[in-house]
């Protein structure tokens, strides 16, 4: 997903932010319970952080919800911790826009908001390399 953000502090000074996943469910019965798939990857974010692996989940509450919540945690490249924590929303008024837009805040260490971005999915170029990211597996490893 690629978009924008800007600092509270500065709203007129968007700048660049993207991120890339891979999504993983551990395994059938524990997903089918909780609905939740864990994603790392790999963000950058104009002034803040350069490829920093991310890592975090992404939950299918869209059937009972109609929302997909996203939430990763990164390092910046000052070395603090930053997270990003935003959701899809399903609308049947435009139901391929709502899914393919991903507005988000991100949050400092200390859990103060930092920015907000808006992200989107390019539903035509990045459809099949999303569905490949998907790994299930049937049977926990001891967990």
């Amino acid at each position: 997903m690629s978009g924008s953000y800007w600092r509270l502090s500065a709203p007129t000074d968007e700048r660049a932010l993207s991120f890339t996943i891979e999504v993983r469910a551990g395994d059938v019965r524990r997903f089918v319970r909780d609905r939740t798939w864990r994603i790392t990857g790999t963000v950058d974010a104009e002034g803040l952080a350069t490829r920093q692996p991310l890592d975090g989940t992404l939950q299918f509450k869209l059937i009972d919800e109609r929302r997909l919540p996203y939430r990763f945690t990164f390092v910046g490249d000052d070395g603090t911790g930053y997270e990003l924590s935003g959701q899809k929303e399903w609308s049947v008024l435009s139901p391929v826009d709502s899914m393919t837009l991903l507005p988000a805040t991100l949050y400092d260490a200390g859990g103060a908001e930092l920015a907000r971005a808006r992200l989107r999915f390019d539903w035509r170029s990045d459809i099949g390399r999303f569905m490949k990211s998907f790994r299930l597996h049937l049977f926990s490893r001891g967990t």
